[in-house]
């Protein structure tokens, strides 16, 4: 399970990408939009009652 909760405390470039890579391979759906390191993102959770204690995450990023 991807720790989104924990995605916020990226220390460097590096891991900024591996998280990034490790939500795509989970996502739902494909957007065509892609986050850079430095990009505004907000990361929006529900409750997924097809898990037991399952979450649904929606990660946006600011667009100017």
């Amino acid at each position: 399970m991807f720790k989104y909760y924990k995605f916020i405390d990226a220390t460097s470039e590096e891991e900024f990408y591996s998280n990034m890579n490790e939500m795509k391979e989970l996502s739902l759906y494909d957007t065509g939009v892609t986050a850079t390191y430095g990009d505004k993102l907000l990361t929006l959770s529900t409750c997924d009652s097809t898990q037991n204690n399952g979450r649904f995450v929606v990660v946006a990023k600011k667009i100017n």
